[in-house]
């Protein structure tokens, strides 16, 4: 009994270490890539060390929005400002694990004077986002973020490391180039306000709005608000604009905004729900395209920020 459980010892460390030398090698020929912040949604493969940023931006879709197809190069030259964006769309990443990267940001020794965390009501009542197992696909191998991973509170843990572990040996991961945009210049042309009902029911998960989810999530932003405080960042809390105008839990969204600002001083609202509602400023009712990137920046986050017009 005791050879076979010491056979089974070594067995189990022999092909944990095989699957952490052939993850270290994958992601060293993917790192080697010429990766940017325009051109990946991956975070890992953009961290640096011990380096300053005015700004960093965090959410899901509608923050990634902002350095997706070179708006990121557009956004930092408007701005005359150093950014960083660890905001995650597509679906896989909720509050929690945008608090993990932000934790990371700050271990790896990085510093940011504001963060602007992209408030969208969907982030904090969505029963998915937090659950996704998918949400590390496109992350370089790291022992300190596995290890940092293992020991952060988190729902749906095991499966999301599974998932992080396997693609790393998937010939797909091995394939992951940057992906080149010059911009997003589709644009809508009016408001279908059918397909925006269906799009609210998909990201909510029905018509209802989850509020013991909501008063979850809204914990965990405040997590975010002390984690900056303590490593001097401001916070910008940004509700992004839509076509639409006004998400589902817009009210609860800004009121738990206006709460924050009231007990943080390092704190800022900003809701730009309503702000643009030209259609050909969007690519779809709530995201919008390399033009309306542009305008957002310099009509409203410009003075925001308190530069110079």
């Amino acid at each position: 009994m005791k050879k076979y459980i010491l056979n089974t010892i070594i067995f189990v460390l022999i092909f944990f270490s095989v699957i952490f030398i052939c993850s270290l090698f994958t992601s060293q020929i993917v790192k080697a890539k010429d990766f940017n912040n325009y051109n990946t949604e991956s975070n890992t493969l953009v961290f640096k060390e011990k380096t300053y940023y005015d700004i960093l931006f965090m959410g899901i879709s509608h923050a990634r929005v902002f350095s997706r197809d070179k708006n990121h190069i557009r956004m930092e030259n408007i701005l005359d400002s150093k950014i960083i964006n660890i905001g995650q769309g597509g679906g896989i990443c909720g509050v929690n694990e945008q608090l993990f990267y932000l934790d990371y940001f700050f271990h790896k020794g990085n510093k940011t004077a504001k963060i602007i965390y992209v408030l969208s009501p969907p982030l904090l009542f969505s029963e998915t986002l937090p659950i996704s197992s998918k949400t590390f696909r496109n992350e370089s191998f790291e022992l300190s973020f596995l290890m940092r991973y293992l020991a952060f509170k988190s729902e749906n843990k095991s499966a999301r490391i599974i998932d992080y572990l396997q693609f790393k040996l998937h010939p797909m991961w091995l394939m992951y180039n940057p992906q080149i945009s010059e911009g997003n210049f589709s644009e809508m042309d009016s408001l279908n306000i059918e397909n925006v009902e269906k799009g609210q029911n998909k990201a909510y998960s029905g018509p209802g709005l989850n509020f013991k989810r909501f008063d979850q999530s809204i914990e965990i932003v405040e997590q975010t608000i002390r984690l900056g405080k303590k490593n001097d960042s401001d916070i910008i809390l940004l509700i992004p604009p839509a076509l639409f105008g006004k998400w589902r839990g817009h009210k609860e969204t800004l009121d738990f905004a206006k709460s924050m600002k009231k007990k943080y001083s390092n704190v800022k609202i900003f809701d730009s729900s309503e702000s643009i509602m030209k259609p050909e400023l969007y690519y779809d009712s709530h995201h919008l395209n390399s033009k309306g990137i542009s305008f957002f920046i310099e009509k409203n986050l410009k003075p925001l920020l308190g530069h110079e017009q």
